[in-house]
């Protein structure tokens, strides 16, 4: 807004000034007193008014002035200033509309209507920070993404936390990179696909491998294998093996990494073959390494790739951990499980955004198979922002 000020010797003298430089679309911003006499030496007024230009947008939208009225100022023309003004100062900050608000306080009382202190304008761009930090997002990331709000959400908008919601999932889901199926292309022939499981102990692997397989048979018509790698844990073959009977499927123990290309040749017929591993401490990532080698070994025989599942509970620095600390069997898409046992999803956001881990699956109950879902970025971000729910409404408002 182009602002300029004008001396009159009265209010007619100082407007018709106003309208010959900055033409009919001017804003009278203030008006006071001469304290030094106009130019003439007669006691005057000084006018302050502004010329809308592009920045800042919403000026263009300012309200005329008033049709005059009998009685003065009307209560409806008091509530129209009182706008301008919160408008003014979400656009330049506090205090840089002091003068209007002390020209308002003086027509109250010229009026006799009542004028409550105006209360704090809705920032959003304060708003969206709120937002973020109440999500669980770490706060390098959340500073990250204010300032591409800020940078975005600067337009002629009355704007409402509903609104920064929306915007906020938009800046998101750009960062959330997602594969669709793993098994959406055409279906192998004489080479079976074999993908292994890798993760933290506890996160849900075998309960998500017994979900995609359940949901490559049902849903997909594929024949499914699964081998088990996890004899460190107490229960782990057997569990396996119970969702194997289940779903009347073949299963196999492997002890060794000599043992998995005879473990695949049992089950070469089918053509999807799933692998479950145990769960890693820092050292136990080494020991993965010989398995990862053997299965990649024999890359003419079947199509071999890594998916790692991470937990939505785990912390942000944990999930960055555990990224790195498996980057040596070279994942090539990431599963999120849990999603259903937190209410603070923001702490996805680094590990997705930064590793550039594309996601496959996610969790979202113990039902198998159906609490499981092909990742979608647009979800993601609004769980994120409104939270994971049973029936997708958000837990937040």
């Amino acid at each position: 807004m182009l602002i300029r000020t004008f001396e009159g010797v009265d209010m007619n003298d100082a407007l018709k000034k106003v309208k010959k430089e900055l033409g009919p679309e001017a804003v009278i911003l203030s008006s006071r007193k001469s304290d030094q006499g106009s130019k003439s030496g007669v006691p005057g007024v000084v006018v302050t008014a502004g010329l809308p230009q592009i920045d800042p947008p919403w000026a263009q939208d300012l309200p005329g002035p008033p049709p005059p009225t009998e009685d003065g100022l009307r209560l409806s023309d008091m509530e129209s200033i009182r706008e301008t003004i919160s408008r003014m100062e979400r656009e330049w900050g506090a205090g840089s509309s002091q003068e209007i608000q002390d020209l308002l306080v003086r027509m109250s009382r010229l009026t006799g209507t009542s004028t409550a202190p105006l209360s704090p304008p809705f920032d959003p761009v304060e708003d969206s920070r709120r937002i973020l930090a109440e999500s669980g997002f770490p706060p390098g990331d959340c500073e990250d993404l204010v300032e591409a709000f800020r940078l975005l959400s600067y337009q002629p908008l009355d704007w409402s936390s509903g609104q920064v919601q929306s915007l906020l999932q938009f800046l998101i889901s750009q960062k959330i990179e997602v594969t669709g199926s793993l098994f959406s292309d055409a279906r192998p022939t004489g080479r079976p696909r074999v993908i292994l499981f890798v993760g933290p102990t506890g996160v849900g692997k075998t309960t998500t491998i017994a979900k995609i397989a359940a949901m490559l048979i049902a849903r997909n018509r594929r024949s499914v294998g699964l081998i088990n790698l996890d004899t460190y844990r107490i229960g782990a073959i057997e569990q396996l093996r119970i969702y194997a009977d289940l779903m009347g499927v073949p299963v196999e123990v492997v002890t060794s990494a000599a043992r998995i290309a005879d473990a695949i040749g049992h089950l070469r017929q089918n053509e999807v073959i799933l692998v479950d591993s145990a769960g890693r401490t820092e050292g136990g990532v080494e020991e993965m390494g010989t398995f990862f080698s053997a299965l990649g070994a024999a890359g003419a025989t079947w199509d071999f790739s890594t998916a790692l599942v991470v937990s939505a509970t785990q912390k942000s620095k944990d999930l960055e951990k555990t990224v790195e600390r498996f980057a040596k069997v070279r994942p090539e898409s990431v599963i999120v499980t849990k999603i259903d046992e937190t209410e603070n999803l923001g702490s996805l956001y680094s590990m997705l955004a930064h590793s550039r881990l594309p996601v496959s699956y996610v969790g979202v109950g113990q039902k198998v198979p159906e609490d499981i879902e092909l990742a979608h970025g647009g979800r993601l971000a609004q769980w994120m922002i409104e939270g994971w729910s049973r029936d997708g409404s958000g837990i937040r408002s």
